[in-house]
């Protein structure tokens, strides 16, 4: 079986290595199905950056990976001239089971294409990207001339799509008045078990490594300081830490880290560790630490998210330190054992604990445990290839 997946995001160093390149190797190792993955890049700068890298997302991604140079989509008519250049490229691979495009862009763009040749397409729908929209810029003209064109991506994905795919239920709800009676599916960030589990020895290594006490109580940021993650928030709840009397040191892992030595300067000296690390490393850092920090506010943009960090929290066993969003992952974590509120004593897990909750984690957020539903997705798009005739889209488009 053939098949693509596009996305418009370029192949920059960031998620997706793991949630797109790991994940078309793993369906092709396991699932015996041959994914190209089509990457658009839609600025010089990201084609570069993505063509240099090119090379190294075709091993990770275990097969071919097409670098398309496209139109920066707020440039006037870029849509159909990018959905002209992925038609080529997507009518280059051949014959094609389905088409998977992630996130709402990628849907619309290739979406009328897919109908037109009567290959279905999933809608990957990553987020809300109105409610990101509006956090970016405000109620602003150009705010709301872009949330013009997001409501007719909406609409061209969901009457172009063959079936849907969210990250949360609440997601999924937001967006179902843009279907028409399609099947739809929730799967949340997922994370590679090969890369993201708990291991004593890994840890005490870590962490002697690191000049930390067995008895020290470690937190854990890992991300950018982007304000939606709240790092000022994080910091106060470690600066309350030690004022309850607590041995605990603070781990920030960012790119960002001249800010957040700037953010932590007030806290005592060694109490903190910030460092940029490669990808490979953060499970190690992981495994040192004892609480993993995911504060988000109940913003629209959080209500229906599931950060891909929660998920490699989790996975290493890590209790993780909340308020009440994302809801999805409050849920996942309290069903877990491993939710805790902001100020809540955080403990030392003995290995036995944390190997259970890594377990537990893995059998519900590892992308290798997800398969099988993936294997019923794909199986039941390809299956819909078969009696699926080709549509007028114009009204979708419109």
């Amino acid at each position: 079986m053939r098949a693509a997946l596009v996305l418009f995001e370029g192949l920059p160093p960031t998620v997706i290595d793991s949630q797109v390149l790991a994940h078309v190797r793993l369906v092709r190792e396991v699932l015996g199905i041959d994914i190209t993955v089509v990457a658009v890049a839609c600025s010089q700068g990201l084609f570069e950056q993505s063509n240099a890298r090119l090379a190294r997302a075709k091993d990770i991604a275990g097969g071919e990976v097409v670098l398309l140079r496209g139109v920066r989509p707020a440039m006037p008519g870029s849509q159909l001239v990018n959905r002209l250049l992925l038609g080529r490229a997507l009518a280059a691979l051949g014959p094609l089971a389905f088409v998977q495009a992630r996130a709402d862009y990628a849907a619309a763009t290739a979406g009328p294409w897919a109908r037109q040749q009567s290959v279905p397409m999933l809608w990957d729908c990553r987020g809300d990207s109105r409610a990101e929209l509006v956090e970016r810029r405000g109620d602003t003209l150009s705010g709301r001339y872009r949330s013009w064109f997001l409501e007719r991506e909406y609409r061209t994905a969901g009457a172009t799509c063959a079936g849907a795919l969210f990250v949360t239920t609440q997601l999924r709800d937001l967006m179902t008045p843009y279907l028409s009676g399609q099947p739809s599916w929730v799967i949340p960030c997922l994370a590679p078990e090969g890369e993201f589990f708990f291991d004593a020895a890994l840890r005490e290594r870590v962490r002697s490594g690191l000049g930390i006490a067995t008895d020290e109580i470690v937190y854990i940021y890992s991300g950018s300081l982007t304000g939606y993650q709240l790092f000022d928030e994080t910091v106060a709840a470690f600066r309350g830490a030690l004022a309850s009397g607590a041995k605990a040191r603070l781990i920030v892992l960012t790119p960002d880290v001249d800010k957040a030595v700037a953010a932590c300067a007030d806290l005592p000296a060694g109490s903190v560790i910030a460092r940029a690390v490669p990808h490979a490393d953060v499970n190690g850092y992981l495994n040192a630490s004892d609480g993993g920090m995911l504060l988000r506010d109940s913003t629209p943009v959080n209500t229906v998210a599931f950060p891909t960090k929660f998920a490699e929290y989790a996975m290493t066993g890590l209790q993780i330190v909340m308020k009440d969003a994302p809801p999805a992952c409050v849920t996942v974590a309290r069903e877990l054992g491993t939710r805790l509120s902001v100020g809540q004593f955080l403990a030392i897990a003995s290995a036995a604990e944390r190997a259970s909750n890594a377990k537990r984690a893995a059998e519900r957020l590892g992308r290798r445990a997800a398969l099988p539903t993936y294997a019923s997705i794909y199986e039941g798009l390809a299956r819909a290839a078969l009696t699926m005739p080709a549509r007028n889209t114009a009204s979708a488009e419109a």
